[in-house]
């Protein structure tokens, strides 16, 4: 009887204890999303006043980030603040430190064009490699797409597959690829791809695109055309590098006068005008 009145005992506090610990885990886990949540509020809420400066560009920046291979979208809402930010900043500064009216304009030109100008600038800088790049890859993307329409892909289909595939490869091309898939969706094919040549303005791109659109508009027999112009791509790739060869040479003539030929120059005569000065 005792022993069984100690179980009943021991079995309540031990329920009692499991009822405890499970209400105070609860408690604290109502407090951590109570809390997690008003920060997302307030982070929020924090994005949104950043979201509206420069709002009404939001779409020119967007364009110029995804040209420039910056496909983070929570970066837009920063480009524009973090910049004005700067330039006040700046503004503070040179109102503080600098008290010559001529300097004080000189730097108030330095800082808008390192501010405001230079971002831009380093953008373009970055569209125009990444377009390079993207037609030095597309000789392969184009052989991937030749043999996906010999298996028996429509277009359509071999775009969303490359648009998936080409991740590992070249996640920029990847990106293209992924946008004209997507605008095929909506507008059709040609209008994708005229939408493609923009935003890769290069003669490989329209050379992609019309050969397309031609088996598109006329049903021909698009896979040995597409292999056919991979290889020209690689070709054209080829003559390029060794035209650069051979331009290699012309512009290494004057690193070679200057930095080897002038000081060989003043070695040679170097000792007779000291002899000639010392009067030996």
């Amino acid at each position: 009887m005792i022993i069984a009145v100690f179980f009943l005992i021991a079995s309540a506090m031990i329920a009692y204890g499991i009822t405890y610990y499970l209400e105070q885990k609860a408690k604290q886990y109502k407090i951590k999303s109570f809390l997690e949540g008003k920060m997302q509020i307030n982070f929020s809420f924090f994005h949104e006043i950043l979201g509206a400066f420069g709002k009404g560009q939001q779409r020119e920046i967007r364009d110029k980030f995804e040209d420039a291979g910056i496909y983070n979208r929570e970066l837009l809402r920063y480009y524009t603040p973090i910049k004005l930010g700067l330039l006040a900043l700046s503004v503070i500064g040179i109102l503080l430190f600098v008290h010559e009216t001529k300097e004080m304009m000189l730097s108030f030109m330095a800082a808008i064009i390192t501010v405001i100008v230079i971002p831009d600038m380093y953008l373009a800088w970055r569209k125009k490699k990444l377009i390079e790049k993207n037609s030095r890859q597309l000789p392969y993307m184009i052989d991937m797409m030749a043999v996906c329409v010999q298996t028996g892909m429509t277009l359509e289909a071999a775009f969303r597959y490359l648009g998936d595939e080409l991740k590992s490869f070249d996640k920029d091309l990847c990106y293209q690829i992924r946008k004209t898939s997507d605008a095929a969706e909506v507008k059709g094919m040609e209008a994708a791809l005229v939408d493609l040549t923009k935003r890769v303005p290069t003669p490989q791109v329209r050379s992609f695109a019309l050969t397309l659109t031609q088996n598109i508009q006329y049903g021909t027999s698009v896979a040995p055309v597409l292999s056919d112009l991979a290889e020209d791509f690689r070709n054209e790739q080829i003559l390029v590098m060794e035209e650069k060869i051979g331009k290699l040479a012309a512009k290494m003539s004057a690193p070679l006068i200057l930095f080897i030929m002038f000081p060989i120059v003043i070695l040679i005569l170097a000792p007779g005008i000291t002899r000639m000065m010392t009067g030996n």
